[in-house]
């Protein structure tokens, strides 16, 4: 699914707005959040030696960091593997993710993604759903400069304080 395609099906889930769509979860201690793995769409033509670990260790950045804000606390999708491999790309199968989720213990999900356009620049996406009312609830993104492990903690550490954290309007 083209990320075109993708920010407009997120659109139009997001009309009706939950949770996450003014900033973080009220502080009620540490909600349980499933954190998908990061998925690539590469159309550079590039492909990036080692490009499966940093996403895997992108994956495990994105959960300490959200840990690290107080305010989520990373389930456990491990005994989950075979399923999630099963549902990827992650961005096209709708409401699937929220099933596994649930099943996980998690009240949201975050479903994380890349679109390389070349060896310079990619756009890094993250799609927060609510388990409990199966709604989007709030989009990330922006864009990242190079193809490596620190261009993507630098991604993941601004799209995660820098905006998911902040407050819309």
């Amino acid at each position: 699914m083209s990320l075109l395609k993708s920010a407009l099906v997120f659109g139009a889930c997001c009309l009706a707005a939950p949770a996450l769509a003014d900033g973080p979860p009220p502080a009620v201690g540490p909600q349980p959040i499933a954190v998908f793995p990061f998925t690539i769409e590469d159309t550079s033509g590039s492909p990036a030696p080692g490009q499966k670990e940093r996403l895997k260790n992108a994956t495990k950045e994105l959960a300490a960091t959200l840990a690290a804000t107080g305010l989520y606390k990373p389930v456990d999708l491990a005994p989950y593997a075979k399923e999630i491999a099963a549902l990827q790309p992650a961005d096209e199968c709708g409401e699937c993710w929220a099933n596994l989720a649930k099943k996980a213990g998690a009240r949201y999900e975050v479903i994380p993604s890349v679109q390389k356009v070349s060896v310079l620049i990619s756009q890094m996406t993250m799609w927060f759903a609510d388990v409990q009312t199966m709604k989007y609830s709030r989009l990330v993104q922006g864009q990242i400069r190079g193809d490596t492990a620190e261009a993507y903690t630098r991604g993941i550490d601004f799209l995660v304080h820098g905006e998911l954290m902040k407050k819309k309007g």
